[in-house]
């Protein structure tokens, strides 16, 4: 905790660079907390693509997996808030092991200025080819059936948020769930594929190959919206479950303390960014939706999602130690 505090004590010198325009004199690094390749690297990749641009600085992306992304986290999180650390995360690093976590070695509700989002990708509910499951309707009556042992889903671990999406769906149709985690999401859509489960949600981009192959199909996504690229999927509001509207998201993010003025010459650079075309192409290309909001908003966004969330996770208890 100390260093988060002299992280945020440095403020004042970001606060002479902001201002006098000099920001920035020096590379900038991005932290991505996961593996390259995965979709979030895309994401920060994109970002600090923008940022070079923009500002005419090298934007040197490092990707520093483990411990569910809070190893990459904890190292913004002490670094001075000049601007020079930044963190590209979202809601199942920011948000998801706040609301269902114990232990954590850091509060990241306090330990960082949020600055502005990107984008985000939905949930999509997914059934095997074959599955007589045809409708969120047909899930929830076959729900009904089968009240004493439930129907059975995979998850990408616990406290995740498909399987938050799925405790949430549970409580809201007043259905009874078996809940099956598996350690990745490659083995859970084996098993959908398989038959072995009887149904799961599923982040989009890991499945939209899965699905126009054939080898399962979407009932449903999870958003407000209709996806653009499952436009013939109707989203769960549409088939009857009234405010349901599940995204997982991603932004941009400094150290605690970060001066006002650097957060907005940063928030405005990123939101000018994803206004071009070919920042849309590349976020749609992996599967996400641009959804580019400016520091305050992505604020706001933060806060009430975790509220939600924690909600959700104590309604199901939902809980876990960090590092068990």
């Amino acid at each position: 905790m100390k260093a988060i505090a002299g992280g945020a004590a440095l403020a004042a010198t970001g606060t002479a660079w902001a201002a006098d325009g000099a920001y920035p004199s020096k590379p900038i690094r991005l932290i991505v907390p996961y593996p390259p390749g995965g979709v979030t690297d895309v994401a920060g990749r994109l970002a600090g693509e923008i940022l070079s641009r923009k500002f005419g600085q090298p934007v040197v992306v490092e990707n520093r997996p483990g411990a569910n992304g809070m190893i990459g986290s904890q190292q913004v999180a002490t670094s001075p808030a000049d601007g020079y650390t930044l963190l590209l995360n979202g809601l199942g690093g920011m948000v998801l092991p706040m609301a269902t976590v114990t232990g954590l070695p850091l509060d990241t509700s306090r330990a960082f200025t949020p600055i502005g989002q990107m984008a985000e990708f939905i949930n999509v509910l997914i059934v095997r080819t074959d599955s007589p499951i045809r409708s969120v309707d047909d899930l929830i009556a076959t729900a009904h059936k089968r009240s004493k042992d439930g129907l059975n889903y995979g998850s990408n671990g616990i406290g995740s948020s498909v399987h938050l999406t799925t405790a949430f769906f549970a409580q809201h149709t007043g259905t009874n769930l078996l809940h099956v985690p598996y350690k990745g999401s490659g083995e859970m859509l084996v098993d959908v594929v398989n038959g072995n489960l009887d149904f799961s949600f599923s982040n989009l981009p890991p499945v939209m190959g899965l699905i126009r192959k054939g080898s399962i199909r979407a009932i449903a996504v999870t958003s407000s919206y209709r996806s653009k690229q499952l436009p013939d999927v109707p989203t769960m509001a549409e088939q009857g479950v009234a405010d349901f509207d599940v995204t997982s998201w991603l932004g941009l993010y400094g150290p605690a303390g970060m001066p006002p003025d650097l957060v907005q010459k940063l928030s405005a650079a990123l939101q000018e960014g994803m206004a071009l075309p070919q920042s849309a192409e590349t976020l749609s290309a992996a599967g996400f939706e641009p959804r580019p909001s400016g520091s305050a908003a992505f604020a706001e966004l933060n806060r009430a999602e975790l509220a939600r969330w924690k909600q959700v996770a104590t309604r199901a208890s939902i809980s876990l130690k960090f590092g068990a």
